[in-house]
């Protein structure tokens, strides 16, 4: 019965997760309802997580949504965070992490409600003069920099606590880099498996997964992952932002209330 229960949570986490991120926010009180510890629960979180990842990366890249130069430029500063972040986990508290996440996406969600053309089309610079050729390389510098710092902490934070890595990243793409919210939820996608594959290595030498409903709920999340993301690639971005929006105000909703208890 609780495998059972495992599998249907890891079905609407992969779902929703495939989509707008947070799935992790719906795992992990899954498995921490089975009885795990909580190291146990963030490190078999990882386990479904990876898998979860993999399944909507394979369909975001097959649908040509991903910005592979986003790609190559934060994995590094992803995987590096997430090793640090998951070396860390006996070391730091997690205790501030949650307020922490739970007013970083109130931030995000207010901005993109109150932005609506935020994350709708792709702009792209147009003009060739010599004056915008400068302008162009000065952004690219600084989103060089700032996607660097960008995937440090947010792999960090994946490898540390997880939950909520999805929203930040698509959050992160979409103002440094000129695409869309289709495409940063592709992006994302690929991000998120190299982080969740990094921290579940240092996970699986600790010894801390539960393997048994870790494959379990893994099942269930790589379902939920392709219906996922073969909606959101059919639906495109103007659909996929107010389900961003939804999701992540029912996120913070559900991280206040488990806050107060």
């Amino acid at each position: 019965m609780i495998l059972l229960v495992v599998f249907g949570v890891g079905l609407v986490a992969g779902f929703v997760d495939a989509i707008a991120g947070g799935g992790g926010l719906i795992m992990l009180p899954g498995l921490l309802f089975t009885g795990l510890p909580v190291g146990g629960a963030i490190a078999t979180n990882k386990l479904c997580g990876t898998f979860g990842a993999l399944t909507s990366s394979l369909k975001f890249a097959q649908s040509r949504q991903v910005s592979w130069r986003a790609c190559a430029l934060m994995s590094i500063p992803v995987v590096v965070g997430a090793y640090l972040g998951s070396r860390s986990i006996s070391l730091l508290p997690t205790d501030w992490a949650e307020p922490v996440v739970i007013a970083l996406m109130v931030a995000i969600t207010l901005f993109v409600v109150l932005k609506p053309e935020f994350g709708i089309d792709e702009s792209r610079p147009k003009s060739t003069s010599a004056t915008s050729q400068n302008k162009v390389h000065s952004q690219v510098r600084r989103r060089t920099v700032w996607s660097v710092l960008a995937g440090s902490a947010i792999g960090f934070h994946n490898g540390l606590f997880g939950p909520g890595t999805g929203v930040f990243l698509v959050f992160s793409l979409l103002l440094l880099w000129p695409i869309n919210f289709l495409r940063a939820t592709g992006t994302t996608k690929i991000l998120n498996f190299l982080a969740n594959a990094t921290a579940l290595v240092t996970f699986a030498f600790g010894g801390n997964i539960d393997y048994t409903k870790g494959l379990c709920g893994a099942a269930g999340v790589m379902i939920g992952s392709f219906l996922g993301a073969t909606f959101a690639t059919k639906k495109g971005a103007k659909l996929i932002k107010p389900i961003f929006v939804a999701v992540t105000t029912a996120l913070v909703v559900k991280l206040l209330f488990d806050y107060a208890r």
